[in-house]
């Protein structure tokens, strides 16, 4: 049940660009009616749907319309409920000194009854953020004592029964370290009602799995952890707390891939939501699991390191005891019949070992791009290593033929023009248009299996066939017959 809930929290993430663009496009709907407000009072009004479209989704758009609802407020109520907002948002950023003073801003006239919800959460919010960052037990008491002070008001003022009462019944219980009691209030909760909303079921996870783990129940945990980020990603919500903590606990575990695309997640959350606070937060623990994921990275790099030296390794034993094979086919064969298939095979050999490593280390390339493992990418993007096997082979390739025909390069000289002369660059023994001729000589003259036994074009192929015989002295259709009998 866990890893399939993990599962379904790995698809959550890769499509939840989805529920947000479901969220969009209800901001969009809202800000076309804003755009044809027909008076002030509507204006309000849409400003504060739009107000609570943004929360915990863009904190910086939340901002802009709650100072819209400021500036064209106009009764004692929108300007109470604006300067609400107002400190709302300003706590949302840490900027608590800030935050009390709107909230202190609105009761310069008596408090509107159904605003009395609202300024207490803010307070009992407020103030238990205050004691979350609080440097010193004084303070940290201080904050926990008013925190327990608005808590008391919510549950005054909301019934008995309800979602919020219930919550801070079983937040107050967890306070006072009653696990058991606060688990049995929030289970009586949910026989009783269907927790209708995304955020409802998000926060009811969240609060059970902070019991859970003072508990030290690590699995139950997890598993709200995952309940309550699965409702935040498909809600929307962009400041969150739930995914963050899970990629953590993950990270502990050693589910390091896990951990790195969660954290990554809330970090580009955080970010677009501008959420300051959750930003800092994220950034507390998110060094410590890309640390974890960069160690598994490198354990990985050093891991293919290795096999890719066993790899070759093996490949140079099988070179050297084709080495090894071929000096002892060339004690024992005749000059002939036999010479000629230990070469075809010997090409045969090499070229198929050339394609494999050209096809295998374009397989690696994919696999370490998936894995970004930037530095075995860069590597396997070079040419190199085929260039240097086809140096090789056909270096090998011209000491073997002319160890059977010496005399090889002479003879094809002494039947061209005499003003035609045969160039062969410093540190090789044969030419292209020499190492056609030499398979020509062996019994071999198609040109597409000269070319793929060359590795050259078949373009090229042609070109020197017709070169070569132009320059024949003799007869142009004779010359490869020649050829084949040097």
């Amino acid at each position: 049940m866990e890893n399939q809930l993990l599962r379904e929290l790995d698809e959550c993430i890769n499509i939840h660009s989805q529920y947000q663009s479901v969220r969009e496009h209800r901001i969009d709907s809202l800000r076309g009616r804003l755009a044809v407000s027909w008076n002030d009072s509507a204006y309000f009004e849409e400003c504060g749907r739009l107000v609570e479209e943004y929360r915990s989704y863009d904190l910086d758009s939340q901002l802009y319309y709650t100072e819209e609802r400021l500036r064209i407020a106009s009764t004692p109520f929108e300007k109470q409920v604006s300067l609400l907002n107002y400190s709302e948002v300003m706590m949302r950023n840490g900027m608590y000194h800030e935050s009390l003073e709107y909230m202190d801003s609105a009761l310069s006239d008596p408090l509107n009854g159904v605003l009395y919800p609202y300024y207490y959460h803010l307070r009992r919010t407020l103030y238990g953020s205050m004691r979350d960052f609080a440097v010193s037990p004084r303070e940290r008491d201080i904050y926990s004592r008013l925190t327990q002070q608005y808590r008391d008001s919510m549950m005054h003022i909301h019934p008995a029964g309800s979602f919020l009462h219930e919550l801070v019944r079983a937040d107050y219980l967890y306070e006072e370290h009653l696990y058991d009691s606060a688990l049995h209030v929030m289970e009586a909760y949910e026989r009783a009602h269907r927790l209708e909303e995304q955020g409802e079921e998000a926060v009811f996870a969240v609060t059970r799995a902070q019991i859970y783990r003072a508990l030290g129940d690590t699995q139950k945990e997890k598993y709200y952890l995952t309940v309550s980020s699965l409702a935040d990603l498909r809600g929307a919500v962009r400041e969150y707390i739930s995914l963050r903590e899970l990629a953590v606990l993950l990270n502990n575990e050693g589910d390091i891939d896990r951990a790195f695309k969660y954290m990554e997640c809330a970090v580009q959350d955080a970010f677009e939501g501008s959420a300051r606070v959750r930003s800092i937060e994220v950034g507390e623990t998110y060094p410590i699991v890309v640390e974890a994921y960069r160690r598994q990275v490198t354990r990985r790099q050093m891991t293919l390191i290795a096999l890719l030296a066993s790899i070759l390794l093996i490949v140079l034993l099988l070179i050297a005891l084709m080495s090894y094979i071929i000096q002892q086919r060339r004690r024992l064969a005749e000059l002939s019949a036999r010479s000629t298939i230990y070469v075809g095979r010997y090409m045969e050999m090499s070229s198929l070992l050339i394609d494999r490593f050209d096809a295998w280390r374009k397989e690696l390339k994919i696999l370490a791009h998936d894995r970004k493992y930037d530095k075995i990418t860069a590597a396997l993007n070079s040419q190199r290593f085929t260039q240097e096997q086809l140096a090789s082979f056909y270096h090998d390739f011209d000491e073997a033929f002319l160890e059977l025909f010496p005399d090889f390069v002479s003879d094809v000289q002494a039947l061209l023009v005499p003003e035609a002369e045969i160039r062969i660059k410093d540190g090789e023994r044969l030419n292209t248009d020499l190492r056609v001729l030499a398979l020509i000589r062996l019994g071999i003259t198609d040109s597409k299996q000269i070319a793929g036994f060359l590795r050259y074009s078949l373009s090229t192929i042609y070109n020197s066939r017709t070169r070569m015989r132009n320059l024949y002295n003799g007869e142009r259709e004779d010359f490869e017959e020649k050829i084949a009998t040097l």
